[in-house]
């Protein structure tokens, strides 16, 4: 079941980068498994609310209002939630600039 969380079909129409960047979600730590235009796939210690303002680290850091679709725990210690995120332009673009750069 954890391999399933971590390793999901891809069934979604954005496309997504497969790495590993720290977050904070309503100020709880923790990084993300993958990330898109519109969303992304993150590990914390703690339940997350079912919408959180979620702090991207990418090459500028960037914040945007975030809904939890899903969350599952991870282990004994580790949660792992989908996120779906609606960002405004200049987020968007931070967010399509650092996919891009992923990509090379």
């Amino acid at each position: 079941m954890i391999t399933d969380l971590l390793e999901m079909s891809n069934r979604r129409i954005w496309p997504r980068v497969n790495r590993q960047v720290p977050v904070s979600a309503s100020q709880e730590p923790g990084y993300t498994l993958n990330l898109s235009l519109r969303g992304a796939r993150i590990v914390t210690r703690q339940p997350l609310k079912a919408r959180v303002r979620l702090r991207l680290e990418l090459d500028e850091v960037i914040e945007v209002e975030a809904e939890r679709m899903w969350q599952e725990e991870l282990g004994t210690q580790n949660r792992v939630a989908g996120l779906r995120f609606t960002p405004d332009a200049r987020q968007e673009a931070i967010i399509q600039a650092w996919m891009e750069k992923q990509a090379c």
